[in-house]
């Protein structure tokens, strides 16, 4: 009796120490367990695609098929990410073109008739940066409101993007990993507990571009019931010649023809990354304006493009398909603006001109002389005083205006008048703690919310605790709250496709003449209803038209002038133009020296 005791209580030790394990397809996964009290499970580095390898280099992703060795999936550590083509956030571990893998996080005691909402993540970076395994993205704490997280890994740059028809490139590469690692959540998210038909896609900056040309696709319906747009980096992709002829120059970089495949494919990973650094047409054109300039499709980057296969139709005048979250940060490019100042020769002082070559290096002339009636300098130079502060209020405003704020809402009101539903957002708060690791944490208040700073709550990652800084910060009870709004939130959209829940109500996004008065939800101290501000897109609206009618670009390189990023505020009305976001108190004199005292990084567009 002693012994068959004995035996049982080792037999239920060893139940309890066991690591959790889910059967798919291609076998069985043996994942792990999250620490710290977290009552989560993950399951990492999990291959959706065969590695984009060898001949499969620059070509569409193709399904794995395989079977794991030995019938088991290690899966208790990250997989390498994708090769990178940038420098500011870049994930640990390591780097390889094999790299197309997603990591899972479930509630524990998830079971495969457990039907929970499924949340598909998107990382942020330009597209030519970034990772599922940035620590930002940890879904230990997301499982916390009974659903499940998905982060999907996806070609970057040029392995990416690039499309050069001559070398049978068609493009749009990671466009179709993230279709294709959704296609994979479809067929296998039901052993780990999710329910197929409630999965929300949602991403940030680059990732929200990404993830709302996914929504707009065909095939949308059939992978997801909803879509999360975080800060998206509208309001265009790159036109599709203008992305050939940026690709022919990438091609001669490398020293190939751009016909010759064979050559392209031979070039090691450190050969594309240096050709991608040492490409100066890639600096040209409009939206080079050193490294933060507004984008539009006539610019030299490699990003998603309607290439009249993949993407058939401009996203933004397609629309979503499925019911659809907007929202954008209210200082969305301050973590920019700090970033690049202190990036640059700052010795030299800005001046009035540095705001007319930014204006006119990022949309042309025609659309400066607008811009410039809204946006006039003599405001910004009386609210700072300094010339020096009154150049990066100005254009930090301006970025926030043209690329989040009006993007969104550009979308937004798209949705409504296919009587698609879509709500809207604006994230006020100004975080106790910092959430990146190279933002000091004595100076997290001079950031207000910037770009990236909602990330944290969507995701429950509130306790700073960077080694690098040797220095701990834990949020208050209300940030934890309004987290927990925010999270319910986003699993609603999963659930019912539909944001509100029990505790609040989310008033959908109407068409509102002039776009004052728009209902949405304002992210402060907590989540309130709220009467929403976009008059000044309409004058936006204007000015992409400019730009996209524009057949010249400018050929400024980034080293020609100095430039920055975002500041909204309180709105102040221009005679004969309409409501911009002020600069009061965006930053203070003490704050921005502060700021540029260390180096920063920043999620970009």
């Amino acid at each position: 009796m002693k012994l068959l005791l004995s035996s049982t209580l080792l037999a239920l030790g060893a139940a309890v120490t066991a690591s959790p394990t889910v059967t798919v397809d291609a076998g069985t996964i043996q994942g792990g367990k999250c620490g710290d009290g977290q009552d989560a499970v993950f399951y990492k580095g999990v291959p959706f695609a065969q590695p984009p390898v060898g001949e499969l280099r620059f070509q569409a992703p193709k399904s794995y098929s395989g079977k794991y060795p030995n019938g088991v999936l290690d899966a208790t550590t990250h997989a390498a990410n994708c090769i990178q083509f940038g420098t500011s956030t870049v994930p640990p571990g390591a780097k390889s073109e094999d790299c197309l893998y997603l990591d899972i996080w479930t509630p524990s005691n998830a079971t495969a008739d457990s039907k929970l909402p499924v949340k598909v993540w998107v990382f942020g970076g330009s597209d030519i940066e970034g990772g599922i395994d940035y620590p930002l993205y940890d879904g230990c704490n997301i499982v916390d409101d009974g659903s499940i997280l998905v982060s999907v890994n996806y070609r970057l740059g040029p392995l990416g993007f690039m499309a050069l028809k001559s070398a049978g490139i068609q493009g749009n590469q990671g466009i179709q990993d993230i279709v294709l690692g959704l296609e994979w959540v479809q067929k296998q998210i039901s052993a780990f507990g999710g329910d197929p038909e409630k999965v929300v896609l949602f991403g940030q900056s680059a990732g929200a571009t990404d993830v709302y040309t996914v929504a707009t696709l065909p095939q949308a319906p059939s992978l997801m019931n909803s879509v999360i747009v975080e800060s998206v980096a509208l309001p265009s992709l790159i036109e599709y010649s203008q992305l050939q002829k940026t690709s022919a120059s990438f091609a001669r970089q490398l020293h190939c023809g751009v016909s010759n495949t064979s050559c392209l494919l031979s070039k090691n990973t450190t050969e594309l990354q240096n050709a991608n650094n040492a490409d100066g047409y890639l600096n040209e054109g409009l939206g080079s304006v050193n490294t933060i300039g507004v984008s539009s499709g006539k610019s030299h980057k490699f990003y998603p493009s309607v290439d009249g296969t993949i993407i058939s139709e401009n996203p933004v005048t397609r629309g979503v398909q499925v019911p659809a979250i907007f929202g954008y940060n209210q200082k969305e490019g301050l973590l920019n603006t700090l970033t690049w100042f202190d990036n640059v020769d700052h010795y030299a002082p800005l001046n009035e001109s540095d705001y007319t070559t930014f204006l006119q290096g990022n949309f042309g002339s025609a659309a400066r002389r607008l811009i410039e009636k809204y946006y006039p300098y003599s405001l910004f130079k009386a609210e700072y005083g300094s010339t020096e502060l009154a150049v990066l209020g100005a254009i930090s405003t301006i970025i926030t205006d043209s690329t989040y704020k009006c993007g969104g809402y550009q979308i937004a009101e798209h949705a409504a008048r296919k009587n698609v539903s879509a709500w809207i957002y604006e994230f006020t708060h100004n975080s106790t703690c910092s959430w990146l690791n190279t933002i000091p944490q004595d100076t997290v208040t001079d950031f207000y919310a910037c770009h990236t700073a909602e990330i944290p709550y969507v995701f429950g990652n509130l306790h700073f605790n960077f080694t690098n800084q040797n220095e701990t910060c834990t949020a208050t009870e209300a940030e934890h709250n309004l987290s927990n709004q925010m999270r319910s939130l986003w699993t609603s959209m999963a659930e019912n496709g539909n944001p509100s829940t029990d505790e609040i109500h989310w008033p959908e996004f109407e068409l509102v003449a002039n776009g004052t008065g728009i209902p949405g939800l304002r992210f402060g101290n907590s989540s309130e209803p709220a009467s929403l501000d976009f008059s000044v897109c309409k004058m936006w609206g204007q000015v992409n038209t400019l730009v996209t009618a524009a057949n010249a670009t400018t050929g400024m390189s980034p080293s020609a002038t100095h430039s920055a990023s975002s500041v909204a505020s309180t709105a102040s009305q221009f005679s004969g133009a309409g409501t911009i976001s002020s600069p009061t108190g965006a930053f203070g004199v003490w704050g921005i020296f502060l700021a540029i005292a260390s180096a920063f990084t920043y999620m970009s567009m």
